[in-house]
């Protein structure tokens, strides 16, 4: 009887410890979201341009792609895309660990806090439905610009034939409901570069971000629950484009939730490029609102 109870509880015990040990051994079932990270930061590296070289490998891709690739801007001796504006913006680009190329770049003008105006409001003021929407009307450090996304060709094709999850995980997820957007199509080179902006904007407590942009892409990017708002009519400039905003507290509160923790890692990740990051100084005058109107497109 005592040999029988010893071997019962010595069974008792292994299966008691037969979960933990298991789990060592079994692979761990990833979540959606966790799967989207790993994918993503077992080929890429977040960098944030603070040194001049940094800079240098931004300009160089935006030199590819708008001048070199879609005729945007002239091309020049230096094959570097830069502007008046470079002087006070900063500038993002994601690496590709297994070349070391720049897969994509991003930049935010900051805010206006010398008077100065933002891209935007130099290209469409007109444009805009509402005055009192114009980023000069606004308190010059709620406010920055996003633009210059620049992914070249070769990783615009590699983001739309990749599968960030196996061919058996993929066919489940896009079953089920809850996904909001196409994981077969996922542009996680576009989503990473605007939660890279999204991050510098916390750094910098930016409340809104301007961008200029197609529209067909504010429609695809609200699927990811990136909410780009309107501020005013389309205009012609390199193609139809129209002016949005963008609200830092709804993007957070309302991404996609399989992005949410996407948008943490890459927060996480950047800690440390954020505390060194060199803000271009521009010297502060004081803040004037300008006039309210309404102005509309020619």
């Amino acid at each position: 009887m005592n040999a029988m109870r010893a071997f019962n509880g010595a069974v008792l015990s292994t299966l008691n410890k037969l979960p933990t040990q298991l789990s060592k051994v079994l692979p761990k079932r990833l979540s959606l979201e966790q799967s989207i990270s790993d994918f993503f930061f077992s080929r890429y590296e977040l960098v944030i341009a603070n040194e001049e070289s940094e800079k240098q490998e931004s300009y160089k891709t935006r030199h590819k792609v708008y001048c070199e690739e879609m005729n945007f801007e002239q091309t020049n001796a230096t094959a570097l895309e830069k502007d008046k504006f470079d002087d006070r913006a900063i500038n993002c680009y994601i690496k590709h660990l297994p070349t070391g190329e720049c897969a994509g770049t991003i930049r935010l003008v900051l805010p206006t806090n010398a008077g100065l105006s933002l891209p935007l409001e130099e290209k469409c003021k007109d444009a805009f439905e509402d005055g009192t929407l114009l980023p000069s009307n606004l308190a010059p450090q709620s406010v920055c610009e996003i633009s210059r996304l620049a992914i070249p060709r070769e990783f615009r094709v590699r983001q739309m034939r990749s599968k960030i999850l196996p061919s058996e995980k993929l066919e489940k997820a896009k079953k089920k409901s809850t996904t909001s957007f196409n994981l077969e199509h996922f542009p996680y080179l576009s989503i990473a570069l605007y939660l890279m902006a999204t991050s510098v904007c916390q750094h910098l407590n930016v409340e809104h971000a301007y961008v200029l942009m197609e529209p067909k892409l504010a429609r695809r990017m609200k699927a990811f629950g990136i909410h780009f708002e309107p501020v005013g009519e389309a205009i012609e400039f390199n193609g139809k484009r129209m002016p949005y905003r963008l609200s830092l507290s709804v993007l957070l509160e309302e991404i996609a939730k399989p992005l949410k923790g996407f948008h943490m890692k890459i927060h996480n990740r950047l800690q440390n490029a954020l505390q060194a990051m060199d803000t271009p100084q521009v010297p502060t005058v004081q803040y004037t609102p300008q006039p309210l109107r309404v102005a509309h497109a020619a």
